[in-house]
């Protein structure tokens, strides 16, 4: 077995196929202890699949994922399932089951998990909505939140088992740009005071660029470059260059399947 990696997280050489498709290809990077991790790329590029490899929840064709000594896809089940209570996810569309309540949704992992009370479960709870600020609305159900309130429950819900990593997929997806902003400060507040290392997956730009202290690009199923977040800006590699700028002119339009298909 190839050594372990000092760092939080370590994707060494992932190769991951789905049948004859080619999801990623080559992947290597690492997450430093406190890094905030922007992944950045196209839709249906990749990204999230990343934060599944990490959890353990899809294994790779080929290479080797490590959440810091553990390698996640050589972990029996029962070791795989501890090895989770330290990562915390944010889910896209924030996961909440709709039949139970705010307090019931974010209790729910310390219920399945620990052997803690009642009375204890609740004084967690409430800690973690108070963090979020959203400790008003415990005994509120999902379908009465916005979709922001409902971005920061799964925050604290993510929070709630103290873990030493934070996967967010897509935080800012269906909010506004000044919702949009108050989650993004929100999570460097949180993963800064609390001391947890975070990887996001997003394509928002401005999202990432608030959000990230590192940043890498997936395309084609390859990480083009990986690099602190101003020396990422000033990238040079025609294609970030060209997803950072927006711009229709580049060779992502020109290498794209639409694009073949119309030659």
């Amino acid at each position: 077995m190839s050594a372990p990696s000092p760092a939080v997280v370590e994707l060494r050489d992932i190769e991951l196929k789905f049948d004859t498709k080619t999801v990623l290809s080559g992947v290597s990077l690492e997450v430093e202890p406190l890094d905030r991790l922007v992944i950045l790329g196209q839709s249906g590029s990749g990204k999230s699949t990343i934060l599944r490899l990490i959890l353990g929840i899809l294994p790779p064709t080929e290479g080797s994922v490590f959440f810091k000594q553990f390698e996640v896809s050589r972990l029996p089940r029962r070791k795989l399932q501890k090895i989770r209570t330290q990562i915390g996810m944010v889910y896209q569309y924030s996961a909440l089951l709709s039949s139970r309540n705010v307090r019931d949704n974010i209790a729910l992992p310390l219920e399945e998990l620990t052997r803690k009370t009642s009375a204890e479960i609740d004084k967690v709870v409430d800690e973690k909505l108070e963090m979020v600020g959203m400790r008003d609305v415990k005994n509120q159900m999902p379908s009465e939140l916005s979709g922001g309130m409902r971005k920061r429950v799964s925050l604290a819900r993510a929070l709630v088992m103290d873990p030493e990593l934070i996967l967010f997929d897509e935080p800012s997806a269906g909010l506004d740009p000044v919702i949009s902003s108050v989650i993004d400060e929100l999570i460097i507040g949180l993963t800064e005071n609390s001391k947890v290392t975070s990887v996001i997956v997003t394509h928002e730009m401005e999202s990432a660029f608030r959000i990230g202290t590192k940043m890498a690009m997936l395309y084609q199923g390859k990480i083009l470059e990986m690099a602190p977040t101003e020396e990422f800006r000033k990238s040079k590699h025609p294609v970030v260059a060209q997803f950072l700028s927006g711009s229709p002119e580049g060779p992502i339009l020109e290498g794209s399947q639409d694009a073949i298909a119309t030659k």
